[in-house]
């Protein structure tokens, strides 16, 4: 009986051993190689014509927000003047519609939570606006 616990003791420090030894003294925990993932594209909902604008401020709808509208031929790139201005409801939505799908348009909105300070203006410009997500501005 004796004789087998000190055989295990020694398959156990032997195991051991070569479990913990490697070839790279600085590499203890073996070397972890980074898999792509996949990568999220935007839905561009083919048939939207309305764009759903929401602003928030601190999580806080803002109603009567101007936002402004204007064509765009890429990211954040403005062309031209304001094609259409909403104000927000009550719950902060404002609602574009008779838009052409698929278009790249920009969104623009800003807002001063903080009376006398300067109001940051946010601008969106995309062509998955008709999506279930809408537009979403937070300040």
């Amino acid at each position: 009986m004796p004789k087998r616990i000190i055989l295990g003791i020694a398959f156990a420090a032997i195991a051991t051993f070569a479990a913990c030894s490697s070839p790279d003294v600085n590499d203890l925990y073996g070397v972890a190689t980074a898999t792509p993932g996949p990568t999220a594209t935007p839905y561009v909902n083919p048939s939207a014509s309305a764009a759903i604008v929401y602003v928030f401020s601190s999580a806080s709808p803002v109603p009567s927000q101007t936002v402004y509208l204007y064509d765009s031929s890429s990211a954040q790139q403005i062309i031209g003047s304001v094609i259409a201005t909403k104000v927000t409801n009550s719950a902060g939505t404002a609602t574009f519609g008779n838009l052409t799908p698929t278009h790249w348009y920009c969104f623009q909105t800003s807002y001063n939570a903080t009376p006398g300070a300067i109001a940051p203006t946010q601008t969106l410009c995309n062509n998955w606006w008709g999506d279930s997500a809408g537009v979403i501005f937070e300040f």
